[in-house]
């Protein structure tokens, strides 16, 4: 994982190149490339990769596979042509290719499946498309009521993807959630807000939901499809050893038709 000091240098430059190129609260990604001379190609790839930097002795080039969903002022295309930014504007990257310390090399959005320069490049495009004040301003602050439509509205006004938005408000959000990404009744990855009570989980990432759970009973039950805010047992997710599991916690789902995931976003109300 990044460090805590790597992860503020990447943010810091991030940051920066999103000060000087964003319009209301969306980074000018068009801008960008042009301010650097950059040539990008939204173009078939089929299934190769999401996108791609290449240095050819003399300028840097970054494909985009619209193979993959990755279409021009997309979301997701959004956040691939920002991951492709990283490689280029962190310096060990970029001096990487140009020296071929690094090889170019296909970038997937497979969380499961990254080696560090994927994660950094990751984050820098997280930076690049929420910045932390923006980001905050826009959530509303802690008093704010939180759901999935918070999230909704946040990739909306950044033009970020569901599951960066997800990520990125669990970092540095403005209300204490855990989420949990599952495919097939199988629990991906999660994240989880610093302010959150440090449970131990009733799952582990690779194994089955908790099958009392809102997601759980989507994959296990038919008709269970529930996309409102459901009360739930901090036991149904969590061995909730403290007073805070008598507060009254929410869980809300969101569906993925296209590429088969479910996002539970669990929270206190």
């Amino acid at each position: 994982m990044i460090t805590a000091p790597r992860k503020k240098k990447i943010s810091d430059i991030a940051h920066y190149v999103a000060s000087q190129f964003y319009q209301s609260n969306v980074t000018d990604m068009e801008a960008i490339a042009k301010f650097e001379g950059l040539q990008y190609y939204h173009d078939h790839y089929e299934d190769a990769f999401d996108g791609m930097l290449l240095y050819d002795n003399k300028d840097f080039h970054i494909h985009i596979n619209i193979d993959r969903g990755n279409g021009l002022s997309t979301k997701r295309g959004n956040f691939t042509l920002a991951h492709e930014y990283g490689h280029y504007f962190i310096d060990e990257h970029r001096i990487g290719l140009m020296t071929g310390q690094i090889e170019s090399h296909a970038s997937l959005h497979n969380v499961n499946q990254k080696n560090i320069i994927e994660y950094e490049a990751d984050y820098f495009a997280s930076c690049l498309l929420m910045p932390e004040n923006r980001f905050r301003n826009f959530s509303g602050g802690p008093r704010k009521k939180f759901s999935l439509d918070t999230i909704l509205n946040l990739s909306n006004a950044f033009q970020s993807s569901i599951l960066a938005t997800v990520l990125r408000f669990a970092e540095i959000g403005t209300h204490e959630i855990t989420a949990v990404i599952s495919e097939n009744n199988i629990v991906k990855w999660f994240a989880q807000s610093k302010d959150f009570p440090k449970w131990s989980f009733k799952f582990k990432v690779g194994q089955q939901l908790p099958p009392a759970t809102v997601a759980g009973e989507f994959f296990t039950k038919t008709d269970s499809k529930y996309t409102g805010i459901e009360d739930v047992e901090p036991d149904n997710w969590y061995y909730a050893n403290d007073d805070r599991a008598n507060r009254t916690m929410h869980e809300q789902c969101y569906y993925s038709d296209s590429y088969g995931y479910v996002i539970s976003l669990i929270w206190f109300g």
